[in-house]
């Protein structure tokens, strides 16, 4: 690998930048890579491709792109605790700061095998990963970087998987108007199964599809880099190994075009009464992918048949087949699941059709649940309530989010009914002889605010939320091939992304909380970004408790976690970063007035009142 060289903005060479993780300007860097991925989706959208290959190469030298690539990697990737082969980790600030370093000055680069773990899955049986090294993590995230925005240009509208501010729900949303309503002729569904698509991708028709993209040479050393299981190298002729960075958007490349082949067009148009451009499918198939998941629908089992052998020949060129046990052609009156729920036409007197579409969570989806709360009562087995709920409460909360959108209220009233049972099972192990009424009386009342329940499990100061207080909210569907790499598509994306997130915040925080984050535009004030979905934010006071800080809503604001260490490594009371946090919500005068007399009398010397 060539020379990493640091270019600025403005594409000149950079000769020295600095080194302390702490001091790097987060929503500068963000701003940077974002602008040059829209300028990439641009030129690609043009049809210029010297000036893509030039972009590219420059997002590959960008130094703000080593900077975002890296903290992405150790601190914001699920899998940021786990080694490669090489058995090294980058989770302080200064190894950040070091791997920085390394990468901008890299000259010669050899990728090394991936380290092969496996995880379970609902059915029992075992998934393989392939771990890459964490520089070869950092690097791929580079690297993405740089190929992305050319595919994001170019890829189907009905692809959603992997791809950024595109979700499962999404694809649900585009079934269901698929399936759904009077005009509806789609009636058949091809179930796909690809028999192990990440570990048979064949390499060379994926490579041909990048084309002569500036890493090209990297990708290639990557995908031919092998993997270590239980100390021993094995060789991969075929395939991406899922756990690795870049992985996924090879394997959205891999598979782009399948629409096509089936012969699937739209058409755009402007809505006749807002403006606003729909697409519309001109053929009678259509096609719904999830990365390697995807379902085709059809309006009669004989063009079905003829799909899933067009899909079965399709992919034969790219090194996959399809699984024949598990692909299925199935009648809509039959149902089918995808991604965990079940789509199905229910017979009906309301509807002139005759028929009603409802979607509710699969009958699996709602076994690995329970299976789920099952293992965790059983490590739980004797614990205290405020060692139970902490352990429950995200389970509970995210299966029931996740299901929030589809006809759930039954399945959540059901699932209670689980929690309850092995709640009662856990006070009768507990309390051995003492009565149910004492266990009840010991342990329940009515602690949530707002709501009537005298049956909660917890405390005043601590209590499980119950799965049927989750409210059924239905999802926007993202517009056909609107992409956040668009530049002329800003202010849909912030609109969308502040709905969503406002959604997010209500499903997951408290709610005497939730204002603080609307407050603040659901933006980390710190570094600019999105908070996300909450797993790793904290709540920070803004002029420290200790100083005179009061925990009321003016003073209190959501940071990332790793923002909120960087705060409190820079100094909390740095009257900068106090003013930066300000300025980023919209604090009352009276609190901007206090963070200032408190430095006041700091700089005077004076004792500070910590009432």
């Amino acid at each position: 690998m060539e020379k990493i060289e640091l270019t600025s903005s403005d594409g000149s060479i950079v000769t020295e930048q600095p080194n302390d993780w702490h001091s790097i300007n987060w929503k500068e860097a963000h701003r940077q890579v974002r602008k040059l991925r829209q300028r990439i989706f641009k030129a690609t959208r043009e049809g210029n491709w010297k000036k893509v290959n030039k972009l590219q190469r420059l997002m590959l030298r960008s130094y703000s792109n080593i900077q975002v690539s890296v903290k992405r990697v150790t601190q914001e990737n699920k899998g940021r605790k786990t080694a490669g082969v090489d058995k090294e980790k980058c989770l302080n600030p200064q190894q950040r700061g070091q791997m920085v370093q390394t990468l901008s000055t890299l000259k010669s680069w050899s990728p090394k095998p991936t380290k092969r773990i496996y995880i379970p899955k609902s059915n029992g049986k075992q998934r393989p990963l392939g771990i890459p090294s964490i520089t070869d993590r950092c690097l791929q995230a580079i690297v993405k970087n740089a190929l992305e925005p050319t595919w994001e240009a170019q890829f189907e509208g009905t692809s959603y998987g992997f791809r950024p501010k595109r979700s499962t729900h999404d694809a649900r949303q585009r079934i269901f108007l698929n399936i759904n309503g009077e005009k509806n002729r789609k009636w058949w569904v091809v179930e796909a199964d690809i028999k192990g698509c990440f570990d048979n991708i064949a390499h060379q028709p994926l490579l041909d599809s990048i084309g002569n993209f500036p890493a090209r040479g990297a990708i290639e050393k990557w995908l031919k880099a092998g993997y270590v299981d239980k100390n021993t190298f094995h060789p991969t002729d075929s395939g991406t190994p899922q756990g690795g960075i870049i992985s996924p958007l090879l394997a959205n490349i891999a598979l782009h075009g399948l629409e096509e082949e089936l012969g699937i067009t739209y058409k755009e148009r402007k809505d006749s009464r807002n403006g606003k451009p729909s697409w519309y499918n001109t053929s009678n198939r259509t096609l719904v992918r999830f990365a390697d998941d995807f379902v085709i629908l059809t309006e009669t089992k004989e063009d079905a048949a003829n799909a899933k052998e067009i899909t079965r020949k399709w992919l034969t060129k790219k090194g996959l087949t399809l699984s024949e046990e598990k692909t299925r052609i199935t009648h809509l009156t039959e149902g089918f699941d995808f991604l965990g729920w079940n789509f199905r036409k229910y017979k009906t007197t309301t509807k002139r059709t005759g028929f009603i579409t409802f979607i509710k969570p699969s009958d699996k989806s709602f076994r690995d649940i329970k299976k789920k709360i099952k293992i965790e009562m059983a490590k739980l087995k004797g614990a205290s309530p405020e060692s139970i709920i902490p352990k429950l409460q995200p389970i509970i909360r995210g299966w029931t989010n996740y299901h929030s959108g589809v006809v759930a209220k039954e399945t959540f009233s059901k699932l209670q009914q689980y929690v309850n049972w092995k709640l009662v099972r856990w006070g009768k192990r507990k309390y051995g002889q003492k009565s149910w009424e004492w266990i009840k009386k010991k342990h329940y009342g009515k602690f949530c605010p707002g709501r009537e329940d005298q049956y909660v499990f917890g405390s005043k100061d601590l209590y499980l939320e119950k799965a049927q207080w989750t409210k059924i909210t239905r999802h926007t569907l993202v517009t056909h091939n609107f992409s956040p790499d668009n530049p002329d598509l800003k202010e849909y994306w912030e609109k969308r992304e502040k709905s969503q997130a406002k959604k997010t915040a209500e499903g997951r925080l408290p709610k005497g909380k939730n204002k603080i984050a609307l407050r603040q535009q659901y933006v980390c004030p710190y570094c600019g970004q999105p908070l996300g979905n909450y797993n790793q934010v904290h709540l920070h006071h803004i002029i420290p408790r200790s100083e005179g800080g009061e925990d009321k809503y003016n003073n209190l604001v959501y940071v990332h976690e790793d923002c909120h260490k960087t705060i409190h490594a820079l100094g909390a009371s740095n009257p900068q970063i106090q003013d930066k946090l300000f300025r980023g919500i919209k604090s009352s005068p009276k609190t901007r007035n206090k963070s200032q007399k408190v430095q006041n009398r700091k700089f005077k010397g004076e004792k500070l009142d910590k009432r």
